[in-house]
């Protein structure tokens, strides 16, 4: 399926099927869970030096996160593009989602749904991964989670870049830019500095009133949820995240190493060691399910014969059964 899906050669299929026995004996997944996240990769457009890359990350993501790993191979590569992210960037995606995910009330899936909403439209503006996890970490500890956050981070995004009336007003009386004076974007963590900044001495009613003059109401309790967060919090999360890299293998290696891990490795050893051995007989099977199948079609062949033939003498059975069974029921 992935050679068709991705177009792959002999020899890149070959490598590709290499990598997925060899990470079916390393790793907490089977070769055949591997074959399929790399489903999701070929229907992403990936090639396979792509696949190669990036399919450890993914699998460390799942490992860490307990996800299935077909979904959170949908979730890597959907995100990779609405982010502007390439291929070789996904140690860095799956580092910053598990970091994200351990430090604040979230998953990777609830994360994933977040990215699926709010994703293209910070990506068109240029804002990086790790800021936008940073906002949804943030909002997901205030319990807006999920397609809620990344609703709420769209509305945001859009009537910052394409102001209202209300939304203009908001950003002159809280200070916020999209842009600096030599004409180069904010990043999405300096705006949130800014909105902070702006509300900070702020009673509650001010920043409600200005929380939904810019978020709107969809995104106004976002909004909330990243003003009202402690420095503390604000700068916790936002070092951690800054900080991911290793953080999905680190997890993952964590969440393995008892004995539910062990058995998780074991079982999937077991299925690769059934799949090798049908592979191994692949060629004697094939032959003797084609054999089979000429058999059943020969027979099949000879069946309007027989039927017409058995047609064709019944009467004559019949008479013949009529004789028999007469004096039989009338004794």
């Amino acid at each position: 399926t992935v050679q068709a899906i991705s177009g792959a050669s002999a020899d890149e299929l070959e490598r590709l099927t290499d990598k997925a026995r060899e990470l079916g004996r390393s790793s907490a997944f089977s070769a055949t869970e591997v074959g399929q996240a790399m489903e999701y990769m070929g229907m992403a457009g990936w090639k396979t030096g792509q696949m190669l890359a990036g399919i450890e990350g993914v699998l460390n993501l799942a490992a860490a996160s307990g996800e299935d790993l077909a979904t959170v191979s949908d979730i890597v590569t959907d995100d990779l593009t609405a982010f502007h992210m390439e291929a070789e960037e996904t140690a860095r995606m799956v580092d910053v989602m598990a970091q994200a995910a351990r430090s604040s009330n979230t998953n990777v899936q609830m994360m994933g749904e977040t990215f699926k909403y709010a994703g293209t439209v910070a990506g068109a503006m240029g804002y990086q991964i790790e800021d936008m996890a940073i906002a949804a970490g943030l909002m997901a500890s205030s319990g807006i989670k999920a397609s809620n956050a990344g609703t709420a981070l769209r509305n945001i995004i859009t009537r910052m870049t394409k102001p209202t009336k209300e939304s203009a007003e908001a950003m002159a009386a809280l200070g916020l830019s999209l842009e600096r004076e030599d004409g180069t974007m904010h990043s999405f963590l300096e705006i949130m500095e800014q909105m902070r900044k702006g509300m900070s001495g702020m009673t509650e009613t001010q920043k409600a009133y200005y929380a939904a003059s810019l978020g709107g109401q969809r995104g106004m309790a976002g909004l909330l949820a990243i003003a009202n967060s402690t420095d503390q919090q604000f700068g916790s999360l936002t070092d951690a995240i800054y900080n991911a890299e290793g953080a999905a293998r680190q997890m993952a290696e964590i969440r393995l190493d008892n004995l539910d891990g062990d058995v998780e490795i074991f079982r999937d050893a077991l299925a690769d060691a059934g799949r090798e051995l049908s592979q191994n007989m692949n060629g004697s099977l094939r032959g003797l399910v084609q054999m089979g199948t000429g058999i059943v079609n020969s027979a099949a062949a000879r069946i309007p014969k027989a039927v017409q033939k058995i047609s064709a003498e019944f009467p004559t059975l019949q008479r013949k059964f009529k004789k028999f069974a007469q004096p039989v029921f009338s004794g």
